[in-house]
């Protein structure tokens, strides 16, 4: 019922198994701190040290460091999205991992936004709760954790390349006891979580609910778990729903419970529900766990993941066979929505797809509006064709959604569906959201008007900006579609406001002012740059001019030698993306001039992570220069360059980047690696060059010597005919410049 995986997929989890590692990892229990000076206090929250067996164990973690500006640490709080967490937690006598089988089969699920701190005499605190990591039959137990998330800026003799030294610090150990299973705590616990999650609780009281039912091991609560869960995704607490199932110590009631759910009338099977069933019923069988062929060798090891993988098609299959026999006994709103589930989980299974398609277009009006949206903008593949016009007419019928929220987002991709069904159809409905001042589509979006609607489209939106009174749209529309006649309309509007425009509308206007007169937009170019310098304006106004920039390049030049470093490093890094080859020049002046200005003074070169030292600040501009000269668009930095920049520059990392790169162009032929995502704006690597544009992939190609080769990588994911068409045109233009380019992986 999946895609079967690419075989880089298979080769990917293979390097996951014991059995391929060179050495066992050393237990992360027995390494001590490296951070001398650094306290790490782990506490039991509320002084409570006795806990019901189920119960949720608190911790509360403290972090504090002797040395100012010395030690640094993430802050964030682990949901335990993988086994590479921010703290491993040590338990004497050893208790189980409840999540270890399925991080061992299933997979990894790491990342999530998390910011940076500096230790001081003031601790950094963070909670935890052990129930993540250990699931604790009745006892004594002695606990301790190593910590990873402490780090500290390299110091000049630090061999490392990259801007932080990871540390381990490890707490104290504290001593609880749980007691033996309580059956009426049990059962109150059971029923106060049912409670919440069967209302309409807050995301947060849904989770801690969520919590604690997963951590009640019990085969009641497994059953509940099962009858509560839909999707990770759609649920404030179906992750920790998902978890409870996958660690429940009772594999056959959890199996048993969700396939009941299959059938029950108001129980809407996402594709997630029928993914966590079969990985259930994976792990529950010894002949699938992946240590059954630890150590067998590779050739054993891929054998393995494809029959695995066959195994898994098979049980998908018939588990999806069952939803569909039950589908006539779902009510209307679950029905619709396991429909939604088939039809994601089908992949592959074309006679699936075309059986339940037709029946989820047929149920449309009983999906969530979010469903639709989400079908609409991000799934839509799943649902294109005619049928489904009148259904996205409907859905732009009503007034616009306020901009850039979800809902308006969602109308953008229906309106563009619409016009490639049908162009006429989309012509009225792209044109009412614009003349609505309340409204604003994306450019995007007003480009399919037709040419001869673009006017009345663009009039009231320079009466907008003449009046101060425009929205953000009405910039774009005059950067992209104003001519010169309305230059006396905006110029007193832009001059009275210079320094205090919003960033956005800014650059729209000083994009539109360099197109229909460039000498008028190089002088407010100057204007506004002068003003930013008493305003404290944005920091990429250079950057924001994008393919505007050599107009005004003398400028841009000029600020290299800014004082402030904001103004320096935008003129750096748009010099590297838009400027002409006679920017690489002055970048390298600059450089030079950087040389001379911190020689003998080197080792103060230290990247700070407040970047707020002269030092630390002088570091950065390095760093973006270096990039700048070797991955500039409009020029050229082979090796024979690249060995000029490493002489330049004066920090170990900067000299490790530059001998990476030229490892890269010795290697022999370079590789193209294409980013399909997003399917609106492609972007290409090429050795140090990357988000190159379809056009500066072109530029790049003419930029290598004659006789190169090159070769060009195609992904798995993306209509073959799609990369094709690019591939035969940057091949014909790259033979135009004598250079070879060549299929690296397609037949």
């Amino acid at each position: 019922m999946h895609q079967r995986p690419s075989r880089i997929a298979i080769v990917f989890a293979l390097l996951l198994l014991p059995g391929l590692a060179c050495a066992a990892p050393p237990d992360p229990c027995s390494a001590a701190s490296s951070a001398p000076g650094v306290g790490f206090a782990l506490a039991l929250k509320d002084g409570r040290s006795v806990f019901q067996a189920g119960e949720i164990i608190p911790l509360t973690l403290s972090f504090t460091s002797a040395a100012p500006k010395r030690y640094w640490a993430d802050v964030r709080n682990s949901d335990r999205g993988g086994p590479l967490g921010t703290e491993d937690y040590c338990v004497q006598p050893e208790a189980l991992d409840p999540l270890a089988s399925f991080f061992q089969t299933v997979g990894i699920a790491g990342g999530g936004l998390f910011s940076t701190q500096e230790l001081g005499a003031t601790p950094l605190t963070a909670d935890a709760e052990l129930n993540d990591w250990r699931t604790l039959p009745p006892g004594h137990y002695r606990v301790y954790a190593v910590s990873h998330r402490v780090w500290r800026p390299p110091d000049p003799g630090d061999s490392s390349p990259g801007p932080r030294i990871p540390e381990i610090v490890r707490s104290n150990t504290v001593d609880l006891d749980v007691l033996p299973p309580d059956p009426a705590w049990q059962n109150d616990r059971l029923g106060a979580a049912v409670q919440t999650l069967s209302g309409a609780p807050s995301p947060e009281d849904a989770r801690h609910a969520a919590r604690a039912l997963r951590f009640l091991n019990t085969q009641d609560s497994t059953r509940q778990l099962a009858r509560l869960f839909t999707s990770p995704n759609e649920q404030p607490a179906g992750w920790d729903l998902m978890r409870g199932l996958y660690a429940s110590p009772y594999p056959s009631v959890a199996i048993d419970s969700m396939r009941d759910q299959l059938a029950a009338p108001d129980h809407a099977i996402a594709s997630e529900f029928l993914d966590v069933l079969v990985n259930l019923q994976l792990m529950a069988d010894p002949a699938w766990s992946p240590a059954s062929v630890a150590g067998k060798g590779a050739a054993a090891l891929q054998d393995f993941w494809q029959r695995r993988q066959t195994r898994q098609q098979a049980l998908a299959k018939a588990e999806t066979q069952r939803v569909i026999a039950a589908l006539p006994r779902k009510s209307a709103n679950a029905r619709a929505l396991t429909l939604r589930g088939l039809l994601t989980a089908a992949g592959s299974d074309h006679a699936v797809a075309a059986a339940v398609r037709p029946a989820l277009i047929a149920a449309w009006n009983d999906l969530p509006a979010e469903t639709q949206r989400q079908l609409v903008q991000y799934e839509w593949p799943l649902i294109a064709g005619p049928d489904m016009l009148p259904l996205l007419l409907r859905m732009v019928a009503g007034p616009a959604p306020p901009f850039r929220t979800i809902p308006a987002m969602a109308r953008d991709a229906a309106l563009k569906h619409i016009y490639d069904l049908d162009p006429a159809a989309a012509r009225e409905p792209i044109l009412r959201d614009p003349l609505d001042r309340h409204a604003q589509p994306s450019l995007e979006v007003i480009a399919l008007l037709p040419k001869e609607d673009i006017p009345s489209v663009l009039r009231p939106a320079l009466e907008r900006i003449g009046r101060n009174e425009a929205r953000e749209l009405d910039y774009d529309l005059l950067d992209r579609y104003a001519d010169a006649t309305a230059l006396a309309a905006v110029q007193p509007v832009f001059e009275e406001h210079v320094g205090h425009w919003a960033s956005d509308a800014e650059s729209a206007m000083l994009r539109y002012f360099l197109r229909v007169d460039p000498a008028y937009g190089a002088k407010q170019v100057a204007a506004s740059l002068s003003a930013r310098d008493s305003t404290g304006g944005f920091s990429s106004l250079l950057q924001s001019l994008g393919d505007a920039l050599p107009k005004v390049q003398p400028a841009a030049i000029a600020a290299l030698d800014d004082s402030d470093p904001g103004v320096v490093q935008d003129a750096v890094l748009a010099l590297a993306r838009w400027g002409t080859p006679a920017a690489e020049d002055a970048l390298w002046a600059r450089l030079r001039r950087f040389h001379r200005e911190w020689a003998g003074r080197e080792d103060q070169l230290r990247p700070m992570p407040d970047y707020q030292s002269p030092a630390s600040r002088a570091a950065a501009l390095e760093h973006v220069l270096a990039l700048a000269i070797a991955g500039g668009v409009n020029w050229i930095c082979p090796p024979d360059k690249l060995a000029q920049l490493a002489e330049l520059v004066s920090t170990k990392a900067e000299r490790q980047q530059v001998e990476y790169w030229t490892k890269q162009w010795q290697q022999g032929p370079a590789l193209v690696q294409p980013n399909w995502f997003p399917e609106d704006r492609w972007t290409f690597n090429l050795l140090q060059y990357t988000a190159l544009t379809e056009d500066q992939l072109l530029a790049k190609l003419a930029q290598f010597p004659r006789g190169s080769q090159l070769l060009w990588q195609f992904s798995p994911s993306v209509p073959m005919a799609v990369q094709e068409a690019v591939y035969d045109r940057m091949r014909a233009a790259a033979a135009q410049s004598g250079v070879t380019l060549a299929q690296a992986n397609h037949q």
